[in-house]
C-alpha cells in the first residue's frame, strides 16, 4: 500500500484545530481498560458497564486515592501508565531503563499525589514527574540501542487487512527511525503534543516553558519530523515554485487553532493550484497520523504488574509512615 495515502483512512482529521475548544478528552479523563484485582473489587460495580454505571470522575478518583483507597489508586495510575511507558521508551531508548522509568514515575505519582492541588491537569502533572524520572535515568547514558514502536502501534480498525498491517508496520518502522533522529527537545514536544494529545498548556506545564515556546518548538519539530519521513512519504517530491507561502508552518498553526479563517482560506486556495505544497502538507498530515496510531490506552499485563507493584509500595510506605507518627 502506498503510505502516502494511508492518512486518508482516518476518521479524525489530524489538522482539525486542537485548541481547548476542539480538543478530545485528555489523558486521565477517560476510562482505562480495567484489570482484575482483589483490591479493586469494590470499584467493579462503578466501572463495569454491565452494571449500568459510569466510571467515577477523575476528581473523585483523585480524592479517593488521596484518602488511601488502593482500588482508586490502581485505576488512577492505569489512566496514565500506557502513556508514561511510551514516553519512557522513546526518551530512554532502552527497554530496561524505560521499565525503571515507568516504575519510578508511578511510585512518585502515588507517593506525592497529596501534593497535587489541581492547579494544572493531572496528565500534565504526571508527565512532569515522568520527565524527571527520564532525566534521572538518562544521566550518563548515551548511544543506547533504540527500541522499535512496532509492538506499540495500535490499529484503530477492528479487522485490518494484511495489506494494512504491512503498511502500518512499515510506517511504524519509519516513524521509529525518524523520532530517533530528532533533537531531544523536538522529540519531547512531539511525544507530548502529537502522540499523547496533551493540550498546548498541558505540554507547557510538563516541559516548564511557556505556551508560546511550546508552539514555536512544536512547529519546528513537526517540520523536522516531516523532513525525516520525506523519503517514505514523498519518494518523488516536487520542488515548490518561487513565492510559495510556508504551508507547513501554516498547517501547523491551523492545527493549534492559531490561523485565521482568512489566512486558512488563502492557504487552501493556493494549495488547489500548487501540487508541490499539497504534497508537502499531505506528508505532514501522514506523519502526524502515524503519531496518533502509536497511542493506545490499553493496560497490558506487564503494565498491570508495574501498577500493582507501585501501589503495594505506596501502601507499605503509608503504613510505615503512619507507624512512625
Amino acid at each position: 500500500m502506498d503510505l502516502r495515502f494511508r492518512a486518508e483512512t482516518t476518521t479524525r482529521d489530524p489538522f482539525q484545530s486542537r485548541d481547548s475548544s476542539f480538543r478530545k478528552t485528555p489523558i486521565g479523563s477517560s476510562r482505562p481498560q480495567f484489570f482484575p484485582s482483589n483490591a479493586a473489587d469494590t470499584l467493579v460495580a462503578a466501572v463495569d458497564p454491565d452494571f449500568g454505571y459510569n466510571p467515577p470522575p477523575m476528581e473523585l478518583l483523585i480524592e479517593r486515592a488521596k484518602a488511601g483507597d488502593t482500588a482508586a489508586m490502581e485505576q488512577l495510575l492505569a489512566t496514565v501508565a500506557p502513556a508514561i511507558q511510551r514516553f519512557g521508551i522513546r526518551m530512554c531508548r532502552n527497554d530496561d531503563d524505560a521499565e525503571d522509568v515507568l516504575q519510578d514515575a508511578l511510585l512518585t505519582i502515588a507517593n506525592h499525589l497529596g501534593e497535587f492541588e489541581g492547579r494544572s491537569s493531572f496528565s500534565s502533572w504526571a508527565f512532569t514527574l515522568a520527565r524527571s524520572a527520564c532525566s534521572r535515568k538518562r544521566r550518563g547514558l548515551k548511544n543506547q540501542p533504540h527500541l522499535s514502536l512496532d509492538d506499540t502501534v495500535n490499529s484503530h480498525e477492528a479487522s485490518p487487512t494484511p495489506e494494512q498491517q504491512v503498511a502500518d508496520r512499515e510506517m511504524a518502522q519509519a516513524l521509529n527511525w525518524a523520532l530517533d533522529r530528532l533533537p531531544e527537545d523536538y522529540r519531547e514536544v512531539i511525544l507530548l503534543r502529537d502522540v499523547e494529545d496533551l493540550t498546548a498548556p498541558e505540554t507547557a506545564e510538563s516541559l516548564g516553558i511557556s505556551v508560546e515556546a511550546v508552539k514555536s518548538r512544536l512547529h519546528r519539530a513537526r517540520r523536522a519530523l516531516r523532513d525525516a519521513l520525506k523519503p517514505v512519504l514523498e519518494p518523488q517530491p516536487q520542488a515548490s515554485p518561487a513565492g510559495c507561502p510556508d504551508v507547513l508552518a501554516l498547517w501547523s498553526r491551523k492545527l493549534e487553532g492559531d490561523l485565521s479563517h482568512l489566512d486558512c482560506a488563502e492557504m487552501e486556495k493556493h494549495m488547489e493550484k500548487c501540487p508541490a505544497c499539497t504534497s508537502a502538507c499531505s506528508a505532514l498530515k501522514a506523519a502526524l497520523f502515524a503519531c496518533q496510531r502509536v497511542r493506545s490506552k490499553d493496560v497490558g499485563p506487564e503494565v498491570q504488574s508495574q501498577i500493582r507493584a507501585a501501589v503495594q509500595k505506596w501502601v507499605t510506605h503509608g503504613t510505615v509512615a503512619g507507624a512512625d507518627t
